[in-house]
């Protein structure tokens, strides 16, 4: 059986999600679109016949066929929506863990300053010293703004995540 012949698409005819089967399009034609979209970034139609047969001659036969349905249903265009919205996925995938972390680095810092506040409780004042009070204080509100995104300087911060250095007087708190 010959398969009905296709008239070509007007773009303001595709669906709102242009990768999915379009009006008018046959199944073998969004089959071999699908196998098309989901070759990557290197797709061209002979790279995907050959991937699906492996015989050079079978992909030359089929090659013209597959060049008109990507033709006629704008292949390219629908491919490159396709690689966006998959990318635009990725990116909101992406947004989603780094706020979780940031939350979970605000919470890190908040439990750092209460860790201060109750180590300057419990110390003596002779054990107090400039250096350590201001040095604790420093690292906590440091990395608090970095966490927020406040603080420009890149000191204590490694492959875009903070340093935190525990001191031995926090032992056991």
């Amino acid at each position: 059986m010959k398969e009905e012949k296709e008239e070509v698409l007007n773009p303001a005819d595709f669906t709102f999600e242009t990768w999915t089967r379009q009006k008018g399009e046959t199944a073998l034609a969004y089959g071999a679109f699908c196998a098309f979209r989901d070759f990557g970034a290197e797709r061209n139609i002979i790279k995907v016949i050959l991937s699906i047969e492996g015989d050079e001659r079978e992909a030359r036969r089929k090659y013209r066929t597959w060049r008109n349905w990507s033709v006629a249903n704008c292949w390219k265009k629908r491919a490159a929506d396709y690689d966006k919205y998959i990318d635009n996925m990725r990116l909101a995938e992406r947004r989603k863990m780094i706020e979780g972390r940031e939350e979970a680095h605000r919470q890190i810092t908040e439990k750092m300053l209460n860790i201060v506040n109750k180590k300057l409780d419990t110390m003596a004042a002779e054990e107090l010293t400039q250096a350590n009070v201001t040095d604790w204080v420093k690292t906590a509100v440091q990395t608090e703004r970095e966490v927020l995104g406040v603080s420009k300087e890149d000191d204590g911060v490694k492959n875009g995540q903070p340093e935190i250095k525990f001191d031995a007087d926090f032992e056991g708190l």
